[in-house]
């Protein structure tokens, strides 16, 4: 099997017949079929089902492409970042879904005065922070553990090599928007909270208790889930909604628009970077762990 096989098939996938696929690689169609099918027999499946209308996947043919988005990524990444300049500045992020990380990105990006560099922050879901970093498609991975979690999230760690390095202890707030009937109180229960919808970030099939970003688990018939942070936030103004989290928002996105009450718990979320045990970290890396610690000695 070949990447150049894994890519004719997406090709096939993505145009939903084998001439137009071929038309778009530039390819004979005679040629595109042959690879398709000696692929096939090789992996002793079928891939695609021809029919009047085009082409569609078997159910062998759905799992195998999963498969092969993730070879043609990969490559890509790797032939992407080797092909670039050695001398260039690099450094790959990859994080949960903190205001203060995207703050301490945006001043490493404005004090670096080199004329190329490669700068990258992704905000995921958990389970792809600790997967993008296990497989070193990032240099750093922030999350959070809980305390209820920390014995499982440190074993599930150390079994894929990473190392988990906690850099501040928060404890648990609501955040509500300025006007909420919550937002008057200096601290709010659990029991208040049942009142009102809650917000969580969706972290899809990965969705057990040690990967939620929220640290208390939120219960109550209406539950919204939200992928990213600026719809999370956009949806806490315009609504009702609370979220949990660690109460560090010190982003110009807020503008004191988003206010954050401390929650009446003894649990606390342990909030560190991920790094590979195996890797040494870029002076670049080390940077943006220096002014990660100077961030949160500023913000207690």
């Amino acid at each position: 099997m070949t990447i150049q096989q894994c890519k004719y098939v997406l090709k096939v996938l993505e145009c939903g017949s084998f001439n137009e696929a071929a038309k778009q690689l530039f390819v004979a169609q005679s040629s595109l079929s042959v690879s398709v099918k000696t692929l096939e027999q090789e992996l002793g499946i079928k891939i695609f089902e021809r029919s009047l209308g085009g082409v569609y996947l078997t159910e062998e043919g759905t799992e195998f492409v999963r498969y092969a988005r993730q070879f043609v990524e990969l490559n890509d990444f790797v032939t992407g970042r080797y092909k670039a300049d050695l001398t260039c500045k690099h450094l790959y992020l990859a994080t949960q879904h903190y205001d203060f990380v995207a703050d301490i990105f945006s001043k490493l990006v404005n004090e670096t005065t080199d004329t190329q560099y490669r700068f990258s922050l992704r905000e995921m879901k958990t389970y792809d922070v600790i997967h993008e970093t296990e497989n070193a498609y990032c240099d750093i991975g922030i999350i959070a553990i809980k305390s209820c979690d920390t014995g499982v999230m440190e074993r599930y760690l150390s079994k894929k090599g990473l190392v988990f390095t906690p850099f501040i202890k928060a404890m648990p707030h609501v955040f509500v928007r300025k006007g909420h009937p919550l937002s008057q109180y200096q601290r709010i229960t659990l029991s208040q909270l049942r009142e009102y919808p809650s917000l969580s970030y969706e972290q899809g099939e990965h969705s057990t208790s040690f990967f939620t970003e929220e640290l208390i688990g939120i219960s109550g018939d209406r539950q919204v889930e939200i992928s990213d942070r600026a719809s999370l936030m956009n949806v806490l103004l315009a609504t009702d909604c609370y979220t949990i989290g660690t109460g560090i928002m010190p982003s110009l996105l807020n503008e004191g628009r988003i206010v954050s009450i401390p929650l009446s718990s003894d649990d606390y979320y342990s909030i560190g970077y991920l790094t590979r045990g195996d890797k040494t970290l870029s002076p670049l890396a080390k940077e943006f762990i220096g002014k990660l610690h100077k961030t949160v000695d500023e913000l207690q």
